[in-house]
This record gives C-alpha cells, structure tokens and sequence, in this order.
C-alpha cells in the first residue's frame, strides 16, 4: 500500500525530467552569458587600446578608463560562471550595471556601434542570470 506522503511513481518521472530540463535550460543560460561576457571584455579591450594610442574618437579619459573596467569585469564575469562560484549572481548584477554604463557611453560616438551593441547583449545576459533563482 502506498503512503499518501510517498510520490507517486509517475510523479517523481515527471519531476526528474523537470529538473533535467531546468538545469538543461540553467546551463544554456550560463554558456550564453559567458560567451556575452568574452565577447564584451574582447571588443571593450580593443577599443580601449585603440583608444588610448591615439585613435581619440571623441573619448575621454574616463571613458577610456571605464572600457578597460568594463573588459575586465566582464572577464572576471565569465571566470566566475565557468567556476561555479556561489558569487556569480552577485558578479553578473555589477557587470550588468557597468555594461549598461559603457553602453551609454558608446552610443552614439562615430566607430562605437560594436561597443554599444555587445555591452548592451552582455547587460541583458548578466540581468538574466542576476535574476535567476
């Protein structure tokens, strides 16, 4: 006889294939946030270089200094995710708020299309993963 406190058979199935598919769904999610992180620390960093030897494009130092803080974090980011750390949420909720930063700062500059584009996606993605339970 089964006890009303034990799952059902099909019950526990069902609940196993949910969780299959959350930590499927968890995954892609975090595979796709690590490649928005590299590819905004790859496309901050170069133009920050490309900045800082002589190219100008109507930066300040600041903003400057703001794309290499941006790369960086956004790499730090990513480490974080591939590690598993217990601080990713936390990590991605400040590289969001900096990738929202720096996007603002590109928008609109002549040659800065890239940079607003990709700190914009890897905003989004480190929202999400900010937000995940």
């Amino acid at each position: 006889m089964v006890s009303p406190n034990e799952p059902l058979p099909e019950r526990e199935a069902e609940g196993k294939r949910e969780a299959r598919h959350f930590i499927g769904a968890l995954a892609g999610e975090v595979d796709s946030c690590q490649q928005a992180c590299l590819h905004c620390h790859e496309v901050c960093r170069k133009i920050a270089f490309d900045v800082s030897a002589g190219a100008g494009q109507g930066m300040r130092l600041d903003d400057v200094r703001l794309l290499f803080e941006c790369a960086e974090l956004c790499q730090l980011s990513a480490n974080w995710q591939l590690s598993g750390s217990q601080y990713c949420r936390q990590i991605c909720a400040v590289c969001a708020q900096l990738c929202r930063e720096c996007e603002s700062r590109c928008a609109g500059k002549m040659n800065m299309e890239e940079c607003e584009y990709v700190c914009r996606r890897c905003a989004e993605s480190c929202e999400a993963m900010a937000a995940m339970a």
